[in-house]
């Protein structure tokens, strides 16, 4: 039974670690029986517990396929990474996500419950509804064809538990994906009725409950709307050349065109208003605080990760990228422009980032160098390394969700292709806010940095003006999706995301060390334990879509398109 729990609701977890956002009668209860508790209990440790999960997988995996650090701890694992070869831990890393999906299907199902018997709030679902999809998306857009709607269940077969789950086609995960978001914005627009009447005295629910927000639904209504313009444009592309934009959501929402939506979200954005209030500013991010001096969760996160990041390098590919024309006096020459959130991710060190020496890193180098031709394991040319390392993020670690900046990215890339009515100035101007709120970003609730950057800060004011002056016309898309690419170090998979979405940035992958076929991996290998655990169902996958072998060179769906596929073969040149 254990070798399934990945599938099986588990509530414990949330049951427990939510002390403090719920009443319970008594404290010594059987630990290995599930109890019923409220839906706004799962709320935190469901939360943090995804979070973690994906954090252990940037540090891990995600970081090194993206180019953005390099593991230096020890030589199989830069091995492995920068051939394209994941080993099985990281590739069960993000499938663990399943006990919290199975939280976030539970929740889902209390809190629909709670308001059957006229005892609950709608804006619960809504936020149970956001939390699975939030999580669903990052499954299915890792693995792609994935357990989705019947994970977090058991189904009985006679007398005999059956553990084995259906795979559903990410096209119909990505429609539920909407559909749900589509549900959620309505029912706190209906929690926020129920108020207006009477019938609620708050849209809010327990501040201990919800450390992200503490409590306000309409923070969480915004991110849900900006999770689902997130979504919309993951498919625009496919969707564009499937059905011509057009999906349908069911018999409740009915077919929406994925351009008019984008629209319709941008209008609500400009006005303040509207039917999809959408992220507004910073204080609106969805970012999770692992570690402070008051958090109970400070010592299980800093045990995790406080030697992980030591063990990160920063790579060439986005050093050179944040550093463009960095000399030692760029600080103090204006002109040799530099992004100011280099050194608020990463840290200035001198001699390697671990224990190892730098003559030691650079002999490992150099004896690879020379058996695999002009390639550092399979990307990186000689040097494509730094000893500038990931800052000290086990101090004051935050993880983001989602951040401000991300929406301003996508009405920029939408204004860039038309979809939405922007001049060439307009579009512009979204790009540079976006940039700019992205390295705003990086000072909030920074304990240890004393020397927050503001607008004003001539550091930002000499990045903005460089970016300005580099606004390409002609490559609007990829200039966007550059800076979109260094804006979304530590959010999650989203780089490598948008990287299989648009084909941008055009990152090489042509080394004579690169296995893989060559190809950054397009989706993350199926756990080796599905083949005989889930066997039927694997088989059905592995089979089908991916044409009889688990590999990591298969387009998900939304990433099947001639545009990303043809200018991610440009890496390949």
């Amino acid at each position: 039974m254990k070798n399934y729990i990945k599938y099986i609701t588990i509530v414990l977890a949330a049951a427990f670690a939510s002390v403090g956002c719920a009443n319970f009668d008594e404290m010594n209860k059987n630990p290995y029986v599930v109890y019923e508790t409220n839906s706004e209990s799962f709320v935190q440790p469901m939360i943090y517990g995804a979070q973690k999960q994906i954090a252990s997988c940037e540090y891990n995996w995600v970081g090194q396929i993206m180019q953005w650090t390099i593991s230096t701890n020890y030589e199989n694992s830069a091995q492995l990474a920068y051939n394209y070869v994941m080993s099985e831990s990281n590739v069960r890393q993000m499938w663990s996500l399943y006990t919290q999906f199975g939280n976030a299907q539970y929740m889902l199902a209390q809190a629909r419950k709670e308001c059957e018997n006229g005892e609950g709030n709608p804006a619960m679902i809504g936020v149970a509804l956001i939390m699975r999809s939030w999580i669903g998306h990052i499954l299915t857009d890792t693995y792609g064809d994935v357990p989705y709607s019947q994970a977090g269940q058991i189904a009985l077969q006679g007398d005999k538990f059956e553990y084995t789950t259906p795979y559903d086609k990410q096209r119909d995960i990505y429609i539920d994906l909407l559909r749900s978001l589509e549900e959620a914005n309505a029912c706190f627009a209906k929690a926020q009725e129920m108020k207006d009447a009477g019938a609620l005295s708050s849209t809010d629910f327990n501040v201990l409950c919800d450390f992200m927000y503490n409590g306000n639904v309409d923070k969480w209504r915004r991110f849900g709307n900006s999770l689902y313009l997130r979504l919309l444009m993951r498919v625009s592309n496919k969707v564009m050349e499937e059905s011509q934009g057009i999906i349908s959501l069911g018999e409740e929402f009915g077919d929406i065109n994925i351009i008019s939506k984008i629209n319709e979200i941008y209008d609500s954005y400009l006005s303040g208003a509207g039917t999809y209030p959408v992220m507004r500013n910073l204080d609106d991010s969805a970012r999770l605080q692992f570690s402070s001096k008051d958090s109970a969760l400070y010592t299980s996160f800093y045990s995790t990760t406080s030697g992980n990041w030591n063990n990160q390098a920063v790579c060439n590919t986005l050093r050179n990228w944040m550093l463009v024309k960095y000399s030692s006096a760029a600080e103090d020459n204006p002109d040799n422009p530099w992004d100011p959130r280099y050194f608020r991710i990463f840290t200035k060190s001198f001699g390697a980032p671990t224990q190892v020496s730098r003559e030691e890193m650079r002999e490992y180098f150099d004896d690879h160098i020379s058996s695999l031709g002009n390639s550092t394991i399979g990307r990186y040319t000689k040097g494509g390394y730094t000893g500038t390392h990931v800052g000290d993020m086990k101090m004051d670690p935050q993880y983001a969700l989602m951040n401000y900046d991300e929406i301003l990215f996508i009405f920029a890339e939408a204004g860039a292709r038309s979809w939405i009515p922007m001049s060439q100035k307009a579009y512009k101007d979204m790009y540079l806010d976006a940039n700019l709120q992205s390295i705003l970003q990086w000072q909030v609730g920074w304990e240890r940095a004393i020397d927050y950057y503001t607008a004003s800060s001539p550091e930002v004011i000499n990045w903005m003006n460089y970016l300005d002056n580099e606004f390409d016309y002609n490559k609007s898309i990829e200039t966007i999706m550059r800076q979109k690419y260094v804006a979304t170090v530590w959010v999650g998979i989203e780089g490598w995301a948008d990287y299989r979405r648009t084909g941008y940035p055009i990152l090489k992958t042509n080394g004579e060390a690169a296995q893989n076929d060559g190809i950054l991996p397009t989706r993350m290998r199926y756990p080796s334990t599905e083949e005989f655990q889930n066997a039927k169902w694997y088989a059905e996958a592995v089979n089908g879509w991916l044409g009889g072998e688990n590999n990591m060179t298969t387009n998900v769906w939304w990433a099947d398109t001639t545009e990303s596929t043809a200018i991610r073969s440009l890496g390949r040149k």
